[in-house]
């Protein structure tokens, strides 16, 4: 009974949205006059930053600017950070003028503001550490969307990361904002046998539209490397402090329906950084990754590719250890330990100037429970490679290297949750380099992002 009465729901929804396609297409053309807006919940909201809101609203000129209007108003007032919620609906103006061809719509929004204080503690796991912090945020400060943000962390490799983070709109825009950040992290770095000291101030430029989002940043930051007793020569050779100051700009292009675990969808991402003539180590770097999803037999079986790559070009001498690529590991190259893959020296990985990896996982219905569950099962091949890039040799030569990486395969078990993903896997290395540090049997790994 209740099975019959839900297709009946479904079907007469289904019918309503066929109606209402009809009647929007056959009005599509058709002019609007938007007399004026009701608005609902304004008492913490800056006037300035609601008019600059509404305007795709109050611009429109038929039905189809109308529709297209309240979908970005709604995306941009969602993602303002000052509102929880937000509910647009359309109503007859009281007083309407004859006309048969304008069409007189009132705009209706029920905004629901944000808690401006919250204080929180947790603790995150994942990409092979675990730490436990403290949050205190204060939201929309001003009435447009303003925050600030002190946070205090300490794990199981962090020691120690302070961090005050200021966003706010930029010039009222409703898509560019300033996201500026002063920070303080002490991490223990236990494949390299040494500690590294952050301390800077960040400031970035970010505009998200839809699934396009870009970021211009300009940061300066102290860093010391603290080598531990019996540290190999090549640790101890970056020893002592330096300065890097650089800009950057990273543009990423996100069409996935699920950051976690995908089912359809690509994704891609560039990263560019360049540091200035006052840094210690001066560096071109630049990264890109790229992944594409699909699935079949009604999301029972779903293929995730990717692809990675990097290079890192020092202007004035060995790079450093801080701004080389790391690779290996549950997260990425299946099959390795963390940080594994690459150039070592007496056990302590070095990382490289240049990486390119990649990987094919195949996920299925684990049996007994139904395609929807986050339980799956899963099935592997990674593969990628780490290589330092000597300016003496050719380019030839770099891509030969490059072109000659580790593999690892295997199968097990994923678990998708909201917030993270936690893999169980059987691995095993099936091509390894002389100095890569392998990993055969179980492997567990907890993150967001994997290969």
């Amino acid at each position: 009974m209740e099975e019959l009465y839900r297709a009946r729901i479904e079907m007469m929804q289904k019918q309503g949205m066929e109606h209402l396609t009809k009647v929007l297409q056959a009005n599509s053309t058709r002019a609007v006059e938007i007399p004026n807006v009701v608005v609902e919940g304004t008492e913490q909201l800056h006037d300035s930053f609601l008019a600059s809101h509404l305007q795709p609203i109050i611009n429109a000129r038929n039905v189809t600017q109308l529709l297209q209007g309240i979908d970005e108003v709604r995306e941009t007032l969602s993602t303002s950070g000052a509102l929880a919620n937000v509910g647009i609906s359309l109503d007859a103006p009281t007083f309407s003028s004859n006309s048969t061809t304008t069409l007189q719509v009132v705009p209706k929004l029920k905004l629901t503001p944000i808690s401006r204080f919250m204080a929180k503690t947790g603790t995150n796991v994942g990409n092979g550490e675990g730490d436990g912090y403290i949050t205190l945020q204060w939201r929309n400060i001003r009435g447009a969307g303003e925050s600030l943000i002190l946070d205090a962390t300490t794990g199981t490799r962090t020691r120690s990361s302070y961090l005050a983070q200021y966003t706010a709109p930029l010039l009222e825009s409703t898509r560019w904002k300033l996201d500026t950040a002063a920070y303080q992290t002490s991490r223990r770095i236990d494949w390299g046998s040494h500690e590294q000291v952050l301390r800077g101030l960040r400031s970035k430029i970010v505009k998200s539209e839809n699934d396009l989002s870009q970021e211009f940043t300009i940061q300066g930051v102290f860093r010391s490397v603290r080598p531990y007793e019996g540290a190999s020569g090549s640790v101890l050779a970056h020893a002592g402090d330096d300065l890097k100051i650089s800009v950057g700009y990273d543009v990423t292009k996100d069409g996935r329906d699920d950051k976690v675990l995908p089912t359809m969808g690509s994704h891609v991402s560039f990263s560019n950084e360049v540091t200035t003539a006052y840094s210690t180590t001066q560096f071109l770097k630049q990264a890109f990754s790229g992944s594409w999803a699909t699935n079949w037999r009604d999301g029972r079986d779903i293929l995730n590719l990717s692809v990675r790559g990097g290079w890192l070009y020092a202007l004035n001498g060995p790079s450093h250890l801080m701004d080389r690529f790391y690779l290996g590991g549950p997260n990425d190259v299946r099959g390795f330990f963390y940080n594994g893959l690459g150039a070592r020296d007496h056990g302590d990985a070095l990382g490289g100037d240049a990486f390119f990896s990649g990987g094919a996982s195949l996920f299925t219905k684990f049996p007994g429970v139904s395609k929807e569950s986050g339980l799956k099962l899963h099935t592997f091949l990674n593969f990628g490679s780490c290589v330092p890039w000597d300016h003496s040799d050719n380019t030839a030569t770099l891509v030969k290297e490059l072109l000659q990486p580790s593999v690892g395969c295997g199968f097990g078990i994923v678990f998708k949750h909201p917030v993270a993903r936690f893999e169980l896997n059987f691995v095993l290395p099936v091509v390894a380099h002389e100095n890569d540090a392998l990993r055969k049997g179980l492997q567990y790994g907890v993150g967001i992002q994997f290969m």
